[in-house]
């Protein structure tokens, strides 16, 4: 999480005013917004802001969490409305830009079978609303290794961003101009399915694997990703995991990983260093009997919100769109469920 800016005032009398009070966050959030289908969700707490990545209109959502509405949307030149492109990973990064994976979506729509076209993290300058530059992740292994689909950074703005299909991690240096096969799988094997999401304290970055259920483990310092398998017992990180998430307010000893079968699987690492951990337990899917996937967590002023992503819409695409018709899409507060598992 990136934490909050305070303002410097010049010396000088103060005059008195009203007391700043922050607006009131409501519980259960519906975001009214037609077609926008979340797949990831970040919050930036120095503009108090949330970027939302639009999964088939391959752009990014920015909303205001305190009036409910989505106030802009983001879109990129020659990427955003092409029908083979998705929108999925989107991150802040320590410098206050806008990372954002875009990737080719046939590798997620065949699981692997074809994973063809190209996959790019693009930064954007949320000040200048600008798009700085982008990388094509795909050329970095000549197409070898795909299904790019999450983002983290280290302390330095420099980008991690995972392959599922098969297993890898480019790493992008903050300015964009080196992008490296940080980590790549030995099984060169693209139908199976591989790491899907990642998070990081300090320089720790933590992958979980969908083949084997496993929470890997890796050093940021390091020239080369060498991953180290996490313990967590025999229940494994979740089915189906997608997102992961350290919410900062339990001090990055709690992961929520967001499995879209189960629902939110909460691990906690006892002293925070992550070399084992302990499976807590599960906060349900709320939409599961709906056809909802849970996809992502976000912490928002100390609170944990779960976004839920509708997959299933897409096989009724709205003529001339390229997703369904739904307009609604909840954000519903988790936290006093995660809180009662940490007990």
């Amino acid at each position: 999480m990136l934490f909050a800016l305070v303002p410097l005032f010049a010396a000088g009398a103060v005059q008195a005013g009203p007391v700043q009070t922050s607006p009131e966050l409501s519980k259960e959030l519906v975001i009214n917004s037609y077609q926008l289908y979340p797949e990831n969700i970040d919050y930036d707490t120095r503009t108090r802001l949330a970027y939302i990545s639009v999964l088939y209109n391959s752009t990014v959502a920015v909303y205001d969490p305190f009036t409910n509405k989505v106030t802009k949307t983001i879109a990129f030149d020659k990427l955003s409305y092409d029908p083979v492109l998705h929108a999925s990973g989107v991150q802040v990064d320590p410098l206050g830009r806008l990372s954002v994976i875009v990737n080719a979506g046939a590798a997620f729509d065949t699981r692997g079978a074809n994973i063809s076209g190209d996959n790019f993290l693009v930064k954007y300058d949320l000040q200048s609303d600008r798009e700085l530059w982008r990388a094509n992740l795909t050329a970095v292994t000549d197409g070898v290794y795909s299904g790019y689909q999450d983002i983290e950074h280290d302390a330095c703005g420099n980008a991690f961003a995972v392959g599922t299909w098969p297993s890898s991690i480019v790493r992008v240096s903050k300015d964009g101009k080196d992008a490296t096969a940080w980590y790549l799988t030995d099984d060169k094997d693209h139908t199976k399915k591989g790491l899907t999401g990642l998070a990081s304290k300090g320089d720790i970055l933590l992958a979980t694997e969908h083949t084997g259920s496993r929470l890997l483990r890796f050093d940021m310092k390091a020239d080369k990703g060498v991953p180290d398998v996490v313990p967590v017992g025999e229940d494994g990180i979740g089915e189906w995991p997608d997102g992961i998430y350290l919410p900062s307010k339990f001090g990055g000893k709690v992961l929520l990983v967001s499995s879209q079968l189960e629902g939110t699987v909460v691990l906690r690492s006892a002293d925070g260093k992550w070399t084992s951990a302990q499976r807590l337990g599960v906060v349900p899917n709320k939409f599961e009997k709906q056809g909802g996937s849970t996809t992502a967590s976000v912490e928002i002023e100390g609170r944990i919100f779960v976004s839920t992503e509708w997959f299933g819409d897409a096989a009724n695409k709205v003529p001339g769109t390229l997703s369904g018709n739904r307009t609604e899409f909840p954000l519903y507060d988790i936290t006093s469920e995660v809180e009662k598992l940490l007990v």
